[in-house]
């Protein structure tokens, strides 16, 4: 789910015998007188090559004996001391205590040390409720790499815990414990999961700037941190505009998420590679939220609920930096956070996506809901003089609505805008955010949605949302 700016001028495993000699005796005649007595050499030397054999052999008994009795199977302490566990527990205690030292003594290597360095400074400054890794239970440990995922809840953007894929090499020191040698973002999802979510600004950043401001916890380069400073009050004006409309409407807000992870980077190679590594530039994109999943190494139903969002935002666009910069990074901002708003409602992903119209419908709506009179104004602009065909709209598969040209990808945006905004105006807020709701949840059953939220059929609503746009652009041909 991208925001596509309304006047771009530059013109996303992604997982430890013996016996027992008998002795004779007693109950025997003397024996005979036996011829003269000879020379024992042969009998002496024998019977000394014998008491040898027998020493050696009552010596290895005893050391056999002695060693069975003490040995023990290992318990679980020792077992653990040993373990992946082990040191990913000291890794975590560290990050609590906020010891660089503790931290670096799990990894091997000058260069690995100064790497995770970066990354330890850089996540003890993130205001996280939850921070450990965790070894992912089924993975192959037979060439010493481990999926670890980096389980993470920040305060006031996620709904519930959240996991970044790596792979860690542990090496084991004999006599000591294991210490990792090579770790590196996972290439492939693990099992069950739908997205490595690699590589976060954590592991980018040389030195990573965090800044707080009402409900949205802001990440950039330290070089771009008065930037940031400058942009987090209208960015947090933003996320306070979309809870209230929201609460406004009366619709339910159980789980609907109050708050945002914002990532600002201008240098667009690092923009697209923000947790979707290996990603192809989409230059239309100006910004982009991105549902993560919620934490489980399960392959079950919970495994498909998102637990929040991380949202990417170019801003080195027009939107940050043309005079009316404050208008344009609300406008972006309302934007991308209603996108995380409901997120967290979307269960089904990986079978079927919501409608792009409905999901960029919301979203555009929640941009634009309080400045209707320039919403109007911006719809002409767009669609003035393009060729509308009803029967091809709205548009559902989301690689023709994200279209390969501007203007196409603009009309669909603000199309989809005005369905939602219609919604809203003939049906209410309370019962069109609901319908989003129920869209998310259950995008398979659209036709039941239509006519529990708002009392008509898909055809009926859709006869009405042209008629709508035929109202609001008065210039756009009919084809």
């Amino acid at each position: 789910m991208s925001y596509q700016p309304a006047d771009r001028q530059n013109v996303p495993y992604q997982p430890y015998q013996g016996g027992y000699p008998q002795q004779l005796g007693g109950g025997f005649a003397a024996p005979p007188p036996g011829p003269p007595p000879r020379r024992k050499t042969g009998k002496i030397i024998g019977f000394g090559i014998l008491g040898v054999f027998l020493l050696l052999v009552i010596g290895i008994g005893s050391i056999f004996v002695k060693n069975t009795l003490n040995r023990h199977d290992v318990t679980p302490e020792e077992e653990y001391a040993t373990s992946t566990k082990a040191v990913c527990d000291s890794m975590n205690k560290a990050i609590k205590a906020k010891d660089e030292k503790a931290f670096l003594a799990s990894f091997e290597g000058e260069q690995l040390k100064a790497q995770q360095q970066k990354l330890f400074r850089n996540l003890i400054k993130v205001p996280f409720q939850v921070a450990r890794f965790e070894a992912y239970p089924h993975g192959s440990h037979d060439s010493g790499e481990v999926p670890v995922a980096f389980v993470h809840q920040v305060k006031g953007a996620d709904a519930a815990p959240v996991a970044e894929q790596y792979t860690f090499t542990f090496k084991y020191e004999p006599g000591h414990r294991q210490v990792i040698s090579d770790a590196k973002g996972s290439v492939e999802p693990y099992p069950g999961t739908h997205g490595t979510f690699y590589p976060a600004p954590w592991d980018v950043y040389n030195d990573m700037t965090v800044v707080q401001k009402g409900r949205v916890v802001l990440i950039s380069d330290k070089q771009h941190a008065a930037d940031t400073e400058r942009f987090a009050p209208y960015i947090s004006q933003a996320a306070d505009d979309d809870v209230a409309a929201w609460k406004r409407s009366g619709a339910d807000s159980s789980k609907v998420s109050k708050g945002a992870l914002i990532v600002l980077e201008p240098n667009r190679k690092v923009y697209t590679q923000f947790y979707r590594v290996g990603a192809k530039d989409d230059s239309l994109e100006a910004g982009v939220n991105m549902p993560i999943d919620k934490f489980t190494f399960g392959v079950g139903e919970e495994s498909k609920e998102a637990g929040g969002s991380r949202i990417v935002m170019d801003s080195s666009l027009s939107r940050f930096t043309s005079p009316s910069w404050k208008e344009g990074v609300k406008e972006i901002s309302r934007h991308e956070i209603a996108h995380a708003m409901v997120a967290v409602y979307d269960q089904a992903r990986v079978l079927v996506e919501v409608d792009s119209w409905v999901s960029e419908g919301f979203a555009g709506y929640m941009e634009s809901r309080d400045n209707p009179a320039a919403a109007k104004v911006e719809a002409a602009r767009t669609l003035k003089g393009y060729e509308f065909n009803p029967s091809v709209y709205p548009v559902d598969d989301a690689e023709t609505f994200y279209a390969k040209t501007a203007r196409e990808r603009s009309a669909n945006y603000t199309l989809a805008r005005l369905a939602i905004e219609y919604m809203a105006k003939k049906y209410g807020e309370k019962n069109a955010f609901e319908f989003v709701i129920a869209e998310y949840v259950a995008p398979t059953k659209s036709e039941e949605s239509f006519r529990k939220y708002l009392g008509v059929d898909r055809q009926t609503f859709m006869e009405g949302w042209q008629k709508y746009v035929s109202n609001q652009v008065p210039g756009m041909s009919q084809g």
